[in-house]
């Protein structure tokens, strides 16, 4: 490997740490808004009842943290190779387009019915919790196309197994507008079961991507600089 390379390896590694730091920030920042608000998961309601509120700047703030820690994570994985085509990069800028709208226009206050404001955030979390996995599971698709170590492929694994489960968590709660609960627990508490689930699976599965990237970038190092070779001897003809 010649310098340039180790370095840019070094520099996604660092982008990656700072990725999986601002996201272990989000984390904290989710418990920290079930705790101000007195309402543990699965809520009450939803989770975007959290916006609502005295409380409400800890949604939007932990919102902006996962943002952040996505954002951080795509470039990373464009630096690293696993995120350079348009089928990576679209649904990975969807999620985090999702998120900043969902921090910055917050839904209304239950149970009045939806206003627009909450209707577009509502759209943007369903469309965010559907996009985030496609992303997820084509980086590591892309990313381990060369054989890794043994952290990068559980990491891999729990990425994959995580966003189909978050798929089928939100699917449904997406048959729960059409009055089909599988839980028995009514509408209300199934769609907040169902949500819930379906988010802690994508924080679990960014989580489990920023780690999978992180030990891929590990896997080269600048190696140690060669030894010169002996000079071969020529004989001269006289």
């Amino acid at each position: 490997m010649d310098d340039t390379s180790g370095r840019r390896r070094v520099s996604t590694a660092r982008i990656l740490d700072a990725a999986l730091l601002v996201m272990i920030m989000g984390a904290i920042s989710v418990v920290a808004m079930q705790a101000l608000g007195g309402d543990w998961f699965p809520p009450e309601v939803s989770i975007s009842q959290y916006g609502v509120g005295g409380y409400g700047w800890m949604l939007t703030i932990t919102l902006l943290l996962l943002a952040a820690a996505s954002a951080l994570l795509l470039w990373g994985a464009h630096q690293l190779g696993a995120a350079r085509r348009w089928a990576v990069i679209l649904p990975s800028a969807t999620w985090i387009i999702a998120l900043v709208v969902m921090a910055f226009v917050p839904t209304n206050e239950w149970p009045a019915p939806l206003t627009l404001t909450g209707q577009i955030h509502q759209a943007a979390a369903v469309l965010g919790l559907f996009a985030a996995p496609i992303g997820a599971m084509l980086m590591v698709g892309l990313a381990g196309r060369k054989a890794g170590p043994a952290l990068n492929r559980r990491a891999g694994t729990v990425v994959i197994a995580s966003g189909l489960l978050g798929w089928f968590f939100l699917v449904l709660l997406l048959l729960t507008n059409i009055d089909i609960d599988v839980t028995g627990l009514g509408y209300r508490r199934a769609w907040s079961l169902h949500q819930t689930v379906a988010v802690v699976l994508d924080i679990v599965m960014v989580f489990a991507l920023i780690i999978c990237l992180r030990a891929r970038a590990g896997m080269s190092r600048i190696p140690a600089e060669s030894p010169p070779r002996p000079a071969t001897s020529r004989s001269v003809s006289t």
